[in-house]
């Protein structure tokens, strides 16, 4: 065949059949991965370690794909999980409350196979699942996010139930926080002081085995943040991002920071730079990192995979493994071929002493 017969999807289809990519494929507008090894597809990836719900997350989604359902199928109703269990207390339903008592609920959705297109809900009130609500302001509107007030007349137009998301036990945990904001108010705290645990959002990415991408996040927010705080979960580029032809990212903690260094949008663009899932985890967090100084006073997890199927974890944050000394991740859990599993993560600094937990804000 003469050269002139080549066209150039062709070309990068042959050398793609050899598994080879070129570093400057980039600058003919078309992205590729670097493939490193074994193609790994079908894969779900979740930054869910909740002992109670992080494998029926990715069961659920694993077992929409073998069904042949589609990738956002799967991702959203994985995330559905984790926002119907009050047993995963950071994810809506049974999670702290804000300031007032109420909850106010954060959330997007990104499908890789409709053209990356996105959808998001913020501080949405008396709905259980959030993230099908982004999925609707995707499909079903020409805007991108609906907030407050907006956010729940469309969810109830659509058929969703309004519904107390306090649970008792979070109706104590906001009690406690009000006997303790000052000692000379008129409540009585009670001798155990309540400690929040844990960061409040679930990222599941899905990849099909096909090679399309999607990708959920949803959360409950802060503890007890301010009435309409927003965080990053329902910011396409923060708390998430899709593209199609490289990966998808997503992040969890401290949402703040995750806005300002657009980190699921750096994490996905140092892949199509030919990182691995687990370099732009990391590039991420040091780029975090490095906007403080080298002394961040928060936590942030950012996880990735990409379109063949590597994935990676980091944290900013980690905690002391006992037996080794050295600094472990909180991990994330994965389901493939092999099955679900929890896997550790990497973390480039240790936790937060209690001197500095105690002049932060609860996150």
């Amino acid at each position: 065949m003469s050269l002139k017969k080549i066209s150039r999807r062709n070309f990068f289809s042959n050398m793609a059949g050899i598994g080879i990519c070129l570093p400057f494929i980039n600058k003919l507008g078309i992205a590729e991965v670097k493939t490193r090894g074994k193609i790994n597809r079908p894969l779900i990836v979740t930054s869910k370690t909740n002992p109670f719900v992080k494998e029926n997350i990715t069961t659920t989604a694993w077992d929409i794909l073998q069904q042949g359902g589609a990738p956002l199928d799967a991702a959203e109703k994985g995330t559905n999980v984790s926002e119907l269990d009050p047993r995963d207390p950071t994810v809506g339903y049974g999670g702290d409350p804000n300031e007032e008592g109420f909850h106010q609920l954060d959330a997007s959705v990104m499908s890789g196979p409709d053209g990356n297109n996105a959808g998001a809900v913020a501080a949405l009130e008396n709905i259980k699942t959030p993230c099908s609500v982004a999925r609707l302001v995707m499909e079903r509107t020409d805007h991108l996010m609906l907030v407050g007030k907006g956010a729940l007349k469309f969810a109830k137009m659509h058929g969703f139930k309004e519904e107390n998301l306090l649970t008792e036990e979070a109706r104590r945990h906001w009690v406690e926080l009000k006997e303790n904001l000052s000692e000379r108010d008129y409540y009585h705290p009670p001798n155990k002081k309540y400690e929040p645990e844990g960061s409040g959002t679930i990222t599941v990415l899905v990849l099909d085995a096909d090679g399309d991408i999607t990708g959920v996040t949803s959360t409950v927010g802060h503890h007890f943040k301010i009435v309409g705080r927003v965080g990053d979960s329902p910011i396409i580029v923060a708390g998430l991002y899709v593209d199609n032809d490289i990966g998808a990212a997503g992040a969890t903690g401290h949402g703040a920071e995750s806005i300002k260094v657009c980190a699921s949008f750096l994490a996905v663009e140092k892949m199509r730079e030919g990182m691995s899932p687990q370099e732009a985890c990391r590039h991420v967090c040091q780029r975090a990192i490095d906007r403080h100084n080298g002394k961040p006073m928060f936590g942030l997890k950012i996880v990735a995979l990409n379109k063949v199927g590597e994935y990676g974890c980091c944290s900013i944050r980690g905690k002391i493994d006992k037996e080794t000394g050295k600094i472990i991740g909180p991990g994330f859990s994965v389901h493939d071929v092999k099955g679900h599993r929890t896997e550790p993560s990497e973390a480039l600094l240790p936790p937060m002493t209690e001197e500095e937990r105690k002049s932060i804000p609860w996150r």
